[in-house]
C-alpha cells in the first residue's frame, strides 16, 4: 500500500494582455521569490520520515503509522479505492496488521522532487517481507508530502501500476483541485479545477471579472502528452481565442511555454512559472510576453485556495 505550470487563468490572461488582474501584481520584470534554499535537510527530513514508516509497520503499530498522515490525508490503492482521513487509515493498517500478523515491508525510495517550498513528491517501490516459504510482493507507489507546522507529514499516497497512466503522470498537480481566486479592488479571477470523470485530465473552469463585468471565460484541459511525454495544456476562451502550453518540471514548480492565437488571429506567447507554497497558495510569474506586434510586461500575482463556502450558501 502507498500512498494534482498550471496555464491557469492568469497564464492566459497575461497572454492574452488582459489588463493587470490584481494590486499584489509586479510589473517591470518582477522576479518570483525562489525559495531556493538548499533540498539536503529537506530530504533528509522526508527520508527519516520513511524510515519512521517502517519501523511503525514492522511493529504493527497502526497508530504510529497513522500519525505520520495528515488529519485529512488520502490513501489510494491500485484499483482506485480510496481512504481518507487519518483515523480511518489507523483502521485500514490495523486491519491488514490482522490479517497478516507476520508480514512486514520494505522500500526502496527512487527519487524525491521538491515542488516549491511545501510541498514534495516520493516515488518508489515497496516489497513485502513475509514469513518464509512465502513469496514477497513489490509495488509501486507514490507519496505527497506536505510541510506543515516544521513536519513533513503524508498527504496523499497512490499506488501505481507497473505502467504508469496518465493519472499517474498528473499526481504531481493534484493539489491543484479545488476552487481558486486572485482579488484586487477592481477586478477577481475565479479558477475551479477538478479530475475529468475517467481522471485522466485536470479540468479548469475560469472566470476573470472586472466589477460586475465578466470579460472572459476560459476553459482549460491539463493532461499527458505521450509523443512527448510532457505534461500539456489546451486552452479555449469565450472570446474564439485559443492554445496550448507545455509544463517542464524546475526545482520550485514548473515552468510553462505557452502560445495562444487570438480571436482576431493575432498569436501570443508567453514564459510562466508556477511556484506553489504549500498546497493553498502559489506564485504565478508571466515573462517574455508577446501579443501581436506588443512586448507586454511581466507580472507576478499571489493566487490563494478559496475556503468552502458555508452550508447553503452558494
Amino acid at each position: 500500500m502507498r500512498s494534482k505550470t498550471f496555464a491557469c487563468c492568469l497564464t492566459v490572461a497575461a497572454l492574452m494582455g488582459l489588463p493587470p488582474l490584481s494590486v499584489r501584481a509586479q510589473q517591470n520584470g518582477a522576479q518570483a521569490s525562489s525559495g531556493q534554499t538548499t533540498s539536503a535537510p529537506k530530504e533528509a527530513a522526508i527520508r527519516a520520515a520513511a524510515e519512521e514508516f517502517v519501523k511503525a509497520y514492522n511493529a504493527h503499530d497502526a497508530k504510529a503509522v497513522a500519525q505520520l498522515f495528515l488529519p485529512q490525508a488520502q490513501v489510494i490503492d491500485e484499483n482506485d479505492n480510496t481512504i481518507q482521513g487519518r483515523e480511518n487509515i489507523e483502521q485500514v493498517f490495523a486491519d491488514v496488521f490482522a490479517e497478516q500478523p507476520d508480514t512486514g515491508i520494505s522500500i526502496n525510495i527512487e527519487s524525491i522532487r521538491f515542488i516549491g517550498t511545501n510541498l514534495a513528491l516520493e516515488m518508489g517501490s515497496s516489497t513485502t517481507v513475509p514469513p518464509e516459504g512465502e513469496v514477497p510482493e513489490t509495488g509501486r507507489y507514490t507519496v505527497v508530502h506536505v510541510l506543515n507546522d516544521g513536519k513533513w507529514s503524508m498527504g496523499l499516497v497512490r499506488d501505481v501500476p507497473a505502467e504508469p497512466s496518465a493519472r499517474d503522470h498528473l499526481e504531481t498537480l493534484a493539489w491543484l483541485v479545488g476552487e481558486w481566486v486572485d482579488e484586487s479592488r477592481d477586478s477577481r479571477v475565479h479558477t475551479s479545477c477538478r479530475w475529468s470523470d475517467n481522471e485522466n485530465f485536470l479540468l479548469q473552469e475560469i472566470s476573470v471579472r472586472q466589477g460586475d463585468l465578466e470579460v472572459m471565460k476560459i476553459s482549460q484541459r491539463i493532461g499527458w502528452d505521450p509523443l512527448r511525454k510532457q505534461i500539456k495544456t489546451w486552452v479555449f476562451d469565450s472570446a474564439g481565442g485559443y492554445g496550448e502550453s507545455y509544463w517542464t518540471p524546475t526545482e520550485t514548480g514548473w515552468l510553462i511555454k505557452a502560445t495562444s492565437v487570438n480571436s482576431d488571429g493575432s498569436t501570443a506567447s508567453a514564459t510562466n512559472h508556477i511556484e506553489p507554497v504549500g498546497i493553498d497558495r502559489f506564485v504565478f510569474q508571466s515573462v517574455d510576453r508577446v501579443s501581436g506586434n506588443e512586448v507586454l510586461e511581466a507580472i507576478q500575482v499571489t493566487v490563494v485556495r478559496q475556503p468552502p463556502l458555508p452550508s447553503g450558501i452558494k
